[in-house]
């Protein structure tokens, strides 16, 4: 039983928390199995036409286009899956970006963003249009990050791996939105993955709490006047929660909470109004905590637009690549803005719109990795296949899902060609793609990224 291996000094805090009756509901969803989900990728595709495939599924009632599903192979190993039509998401960790309130057009930050959930979410609501600066951190996980953002086929994003202090100084009161999904102890984590409990144990509750202000007060300091911070957690300790966001409120005097709406399964918080929270006994999900915060002033018009900066020497070196690139992209609709192409090392990548670079920071990505350029012809990226639409492609070719070519392209094998031919193609799973082949007469040579192949 998951309660036997509870802390003694956390169950009396959740008792102290919840009251008696509440506490004890608490301890018999504990023993529950945990749910897991799914999130659609609007980017891609509806929900209507994902549920048609997959059948009814529950939805999740704090975000628009999130579901419940059974934990297993089944969704993970689906070509689906692989086609970056949906991400799967603890339901709770869904209520962060949902509730962070993205509109197209604008320049958001997710300041603690791996392995991506959040801001996959963020880059829908931005519908391409717009920009995201996804930071982390650790370099590693900034690496799953990546994945994640290339498979959903994101291309206004960047991301970085600083920390708050060096972020602040290069976008001073820069970013709409910024939602800080903080480090935590976890404690809501504590019935799907008891492995955090040692951590719980060897660090304290409060081990993040001066991590927790330090990201709140920088974040302020990159927020334009009237914009919105976010803050969550996945732990119920006050002290990361309530008394955090307050003894913030007390620092900066020109933020205020903006309440969110204690319904579709959030339970309004009892120490600090609007503010809410997630218990398994009341949400069919893990412990989570949210706050939303305004900053007081008006939003100036957007920020100049400014263009990409290129020495002389990446000036000509894309010129000299303007042919082999323009040879590619006859066979696309979907044409990159040579204006905003770059150049890392033999690789050619789509800066998003805007002054949005700074050549001080670490950045694992810049945009749109277009692909690599070698002995003066061009070979695509897999992050430009997820990137466009079938229908981007003059002659792409698709196979229904059950068909053993799609496993096979997945891993990694040639396959037959439906008809001879030769050239790029964008190979698809019922029209949405999965990467590139290159046709050679009856055979498609296969392009899929190697670390991303299926392993059965």
């Amino acid at each position: 039983m998951i309660i036997d291996r509870l802390p003694r000094p956390f169950l009396d805090e959740m008792r102290t928390l919840l009251g008696e009756d509440e506490y004890e509901r608490y301890l018999s969803a504990m023993e529950e199995t945990p749910l897991s989900g799914l999130r659609v990728n609007s980017l891609k595709i509806s929900n209507e036409r994902l549920l048609a495939a997959f059948g009814n599924l529950d939805p999740v009632l704090w975000t628009n286009n999130g579901f419940y599903c059974e934990t297993g192979g089944e969704y993970t190993s689906h070509p689906y899956y692989y086609a970056g039509l949906y991400y799967m998401q603890e339901p709770s960790a869904m209520s962060s970006a949902a509730l962070l309130g993205t509109e197209p057009g604008e320049h958001i930050l997710d300041l603690c963003a791996a392995p991506g959930g959040k801001s996959t979410q963020i880059a829908a609501d931005l519908r391409g249009d717009g920009f995201l600066l996804s930071n982390d951190l650790s370099a590693s996980r900034a690496r799953a990050l990546l994945k994640n953002i290339e498979l959903m086929g994101i291309g206004n994003c960047c991301i970085s791996c600083e920390d708050s202090e060096r972020l602040k100084r290069e976008y001073p009161l820069y970013f709409d939105r910024i939602l800080v999904d903080a480090p935590c102890s976890g404690e809501g984590m504590f019935r799907k993955h008891p492995a955090v409990i040692k951590a719980w144990l060897e660090h304290g509750k409060d081990f993040y709490c001066p991590v927790q202000a330090k990201l709140l007060d920088d974040a302020s300091e990159m927020l334009v006047p009237g914009g919105t911070l976010l803050y969550s957690t996945c732990t119920y300790n006050r002290n990361e929660n309530e008394t955090q966001i307050q003894a913030f409120l007390e620092r900066h005097p020109d933020f205020s909470v903006d309440p969110i709406p204690a319904n579709q399964g959030l339970s309004a918080s009892a120490f600090l109004p609007g503010t809410v929270r997630l218990f398994p006994q009341c949400a069919r999900a893990e412990g989570h905590f949210v706050a939303r915060l305004k900053k007081a002033g008006e939003r100036t018009e957007r920020r100049r637009q400014g263009g990409v900066l290129r020495g002389k020497q990446e000036e000509q070196l894309l010129r000299n690549l303007q042919p082999a690139l323009e040879e590619f992209f006859a066979n696309s609709l979907w044409k990159p803005d040579f204006s905003r192409l770059k150049l890392q090392g033999d690789y050619v990548l789509e800066i998003p719109k805007g002054d949005v670079l700074r050549p001080s920071l670490r950045y694992l990505r810049t945009g749109l990795l277009l692909g690599q350029v070698s002995h003066g012809r061009f070979k695509p990226s897999q992050a430009l296949a997820m990137f466009l639409r079938a229908e981007d492609w003059k002659d792409s070719v698709s196979f229904p899902a059950d068909d053993p070519a799609v496993r096979r392209y997945l891993r990694g094998e040639t396959v037959d060609a439906t008809e001879s031919g030769s050239g790029y193609r964008l190979f698809c799973v019922d029209g949405y793609p999965l990467g590139f082949v290159k046709q050679d007469k009856l055979r498609y040579k296969n392009l899929y990224l190697p670390g991303w192949r299926m392993q059965r």
